[in-house]
């Protein structure tokens, strides 16, 4: 079950280069209204709050794809700056898919949140159809989508085109195109700056953890249930901190080290994204009486070098430039993208088309709004400090580039506005401790791209009633046996609380073999980001 529910969190706008690499969503798929609160006096430290209780949501039937599975839409009302509860209010877009079972089977409502920072996870109360009946049946399942994002109220936009498909490459040539890749970012943070909206000093995770609470009032629930994923496991290692007494039972899918937040999170992903696309570059090679790119590893990759330079040179039909080139590919992260990525790539080189390549890209990526990078760097650059020299920013991804240089520029480029932005960090949150409840904590794979072994390791210290279930060294979503599966752990942990017993050391707790790479011989490649793809659209889940 791991397997399907990581599938969902791709299509749910997760991981990728630094996190962008999925289609709007369903709800939400206009361009956002620029926000209009004004900003607050920023809390600094651990200000006293007055409690909060939220008005009841007033739940209708769902307008987006949620509908066909009987899902109701409100918004719970929350304010803007929770040291001033009284004051500017802002609404959180949430939805919710009720529980099945008799009501002395019911367990309660089990928030989800597969996402990137900025990205929608409202559609994702649909996550439960995912799971057996005897277990999704027993829950309310809740998906939201997190202050200023997506369906929201206010959302923020700071510039609508700044992912257009014919940008600067992302590997500078000369100073010159360094200065000018500075010079977008900075143009950027400045954007947001103008805006002068009060979601850019209250976006934090601690901002969401307090939501997540209010939340939890609201659907008049004593102890809530979680599914968090990157971001998402990120805001519940934060609120499990913060309310520890307020947790039933939370999963935490490839967590995020909390001292790596989010520069060193950042750069961590360099070297699984180029072990993730060496596998895909050598899976490619193995067939290549399908796909004509070359026979080995090597071959497979000097051809999508050869051809991003030539991208570089000349963009495809004058649009389709070396930006849209690796974007595309950054989808190797994950082997559920492998085949259509491989017909793509073949495709191009092999007959010179670019429709499949532009269907791809349209369907990961926002071409006409930036909702989604302004909330993710409203959250990221206020969470905790980043360098404020140009020179550590440039070294250190000169230095990832030479060992790893099939994503570390982007991944800079992505974040490089935080060394610019307007508002001052906070000090990172509180992780951790004695008083949090026992939990899940899952991992897809060791080179997993969103998280690193590493980091999951870090915050199984931190949490010291956590276990921690791993799948064997290859690309994400490579699915492992039912019979010793992170779906298997998930699947009991939420019927009856079950979980694997915690070993001595710092290791995972219940390590699982992967199971073979896709076989495109076998089933034809699907035409969208992921074979989950129509599950998920019927759902409405294909979120920002």
């Amino acid at each position: 079950m791991k397997r399907l529910v990581k599938a969902v969190a791709v299509i749910g706008g997760l991981a990728m280069s630094c996190a962008y690499l999925s289609p709007l969503s369903a709800q939400a798929a206009t361009a956002p209204v620029s926000a209009s609160v004004t900003p607050g006096k920023p809390s600094h430290g651990k200000p006293t709050e007055r409690p909060y209780t939220p008005p009841p949501i007033t739940w209708s039937p769902c307008t987006n794809g949620l509908q066909v599975l009987g899902g109701e839409c409100g918004h719970l009302e929350v304010p803007l700056d929770y040291s001033r509860p009284t004051g500017t209010k802002i609404k959180v877009a949430v939805s919710r898919i009720k529980h099945t079972s008799a009501e002395s089977e019911y367990q309660g409502a089990l928030v989800v949140n597969l996402t990137w920072p900025g990205g929608s996870a409202l559609g994702q109360a649909s996550v439960g159809k995912l799971l057996p009946e005897a277990v999704s049946g027993d829950y309310d399942w809740i998906g939201f989508d997190p202050r200023g994002v997506g369906a929201s109220q206010p959302t923020l936009s700071c510039d609508p085109g700044i992912h257009g498909y014919n940008r600067l490459p992302y590997v500078p040539a000369t100073g010159k195109q360094l200065a000018a890749q500075i010079k977008i970012a900075q143009d950027y943070s400045a954007a947001c700056a103008r805006t002068n909206s009060g979601l850019l000093k209250h976006a934090t995770t601690v901002d969401s953890a307090k939501d997540l609470e209010s939340l939890r009032k609201a659907l008049g629930q004593e102890q809530i249930n979680f599914y968090g994923y990157v971001w998402g496991a990120y805001l519940g290692e934060v609120y499990s901190t913060m309310y520890p007494q307020r947790v039933r039972r939370m999963v935490l899918d490839s967590s995020v080290d909390p001292k790596e937040a989010w520069f060193g999170y950042n750069r961590n992903q360099n070297g699984p994204l180029n072990q993730n696309f060496s596998a895909f570059a050598a899976w490619v090679a193995k067939y290549d009486s399908l796909y004509h790119l070359g026979t080995t590893e090597a071959a497979v990759k000097k051809q999508y070098y050869d051809t991003l330079a030539k991208l570089t040179k000349q963009p495809a039909e004058g649009t389709y430039g070396p930006t849209v080139w690796t974007d595309v590919f950054l989808l190797a992260y994950n082997t559920s993208h492998w085949k259509e990525l491989a017909e793509v790539f073949s495709a191009y080189v092999n007959r010179g088309e670019t429709a499949s390549m532009k269907t791809l890209y349209d369907a990961n990526y926002p071409t006409t709004t930036d909702n989604l990078q302004a909330m993710a760097l409203s959250t990221m650059c206020t969470d905790a400090p980043w360098p404020k020299n140009w020179n550590t920013w440039i070294r250190t991804t000169e230095k990832d580039y030479r060992k790893w240089p099939f994503a570390s520029w982007n991944n800079t480029w992505f974040v490089a506005s935080c060394q610019s932005w307007s508002v001052p960090p906070r000090k990172p949150a509180p992780v951790g401790g004695l008083k949090t409840p026992p939990m899940l904590m899952v991992l897809d794979s060791t080179i997993e791209a969103n998280s690193t072994y590493e980091g999951s390791l870090a915050v199984r210290k931190r949490f010291p009633k956590a276990v921690l279930v791993q799948s064997g060294v290859t690309p994400a979503d490579s699915a492992t046996p039912e019979s010793c599966s992170p779906g298997r752990s998930i699947t009991e942990y939420l019927h009856d609380g079950t979980l694997p017993s915690r070993v001595r050391g710092n290791t995972s707790d219940l390590k699982c073999p992967a199971n073979a790479l896709p076989d495109p011989t076998t089933s034809p490649a699907t035409t969208s980001a992921s074979p989950l793809a129509g599950v998920m659209a019927t759902a409405g889940a294909a979120d920002q």
